[in-house]
């Protein structure tokens, strides 16, 4: 059970890390940010909720639903237009670079928030992001995107936030039907938004593969294997497994998208991967 949870989390990460692969080729086949998530959002919702229906689950009442609403027209929206927004102007290498941020950041907001208490391995965990940011970064900014930056750490804070969110909303129901209404919540923002500029539909076999790409493969299939792995693993070693995504994006943006980023980039995402694990590890020990 334990070797099928792994594998499950591994075919979560190396799905996840494609996602910026797939939107790197879904731009050049002339796909535009809107008509990507409206699309994304929109068909995983409607799969999943039909799962959710099928199966007879019930849907949360009250402040749980507002909270989850919250969480998908808001949070989740812009982190994904944050997200796709980098790896457009930045590229996926640095984009996936800046989301490993998100650990620390939660526990940055867990210790403000939540008053959490602080250990050595938190102090040196922070301290390595740290320094793993500027390196990524650069201290001079000369050849570097500040607009796709500031989206980048936009949408590393913004999924940190969802996740401290998340944490308690999700003890109030199963993660299947709490995913459901967060797809739902996104396609009905993105569905908004789409109509009153003007929706573009993908009007070409490449430009539809790409959509269903990044919806079946990247959401549905990583999302439903991590929560299927969850169950058998639990939460500590799906995380410290699920860094491998960083690794998969990295070598797809190298092999198939010719990327480069230098070697000073490269020691500062093992600075972010580094500090990653540390955390989750900590957990493990807790």
């Amino acid at each position: 059970m334990r070797f099928l949870g792994f594998t499950l989390i591994l075919i979560s990460a190396i799905t996840f890390g494609l996602m910026p692969i797939f939107a790197t080729f879904s731009y050049k086949s002339g796909l535009d940010i809107k008509t990507i998530l409206l699309f994304r959002f929109s068909i995983a919702a409607i799969l999943v909720n039909i799962y959710i229906i099928f199966k007879g689950y019930s849907y949360p009442k009250g402040k749980l639903l507002i909270i989850l609403i919250f969480m998908g027209s808001v949070l989740y929206s812009a982190q994904a237009f944050s997200y796709f927004s980098a790896v457009s102007l930045i590229g996926s290498s640095l984009t996936s670079i800046l989301l490993y941020l998100y650990p620390s950041i939660v526990l940055l907001l867990s210790i403000i928030l939540l008053k959490t208490n602080v250990c050595k391995q938190d102090i040196v965990a922070l301290i390595l992001t740290t320094i793993g940011a500027v390196l990524v970064v650069g201290i001079r900014f000369e050849n570097i995107n500040l607009i796709g930056i500031i989206f980048g750490i936009s949408a590393a804070l913004i999924y940190s936030a969802y996740i401290v969110i998340g944490t308690k909303a999700m003890q109030g129901t199963t993660p299947i039907v709490g995913t459901g209404v967060i797809l739902f919540s996104s396609a009905c923002m993105y569905v908004i938004y789409g109509l009153s500029t003007k929706i573009t539909v993908p009007n070409t076999y490449e430009q539809w593969g790409w959509i269903f790409a990044i919806t079946i493969v990247s959401t549905l299939v990583a999302i439903i294997t991590f929560f299927a792995g969850l169950k058998l693993i639990g939460p500590i070693k799906a995380s410290m497994i699920s860094t491998f995504e960083l690794v998969v994006t990295l070598v797809c943006a190298y092999l198939l998208l010719g990327e480069k980023i230098e070697f000073i980039q490269i020691i500062g995402g093992v600075f972010i991967l580094t500090a990653a694990l540390i955390l989750a590890k900590e957990k493990v020990k807790s």
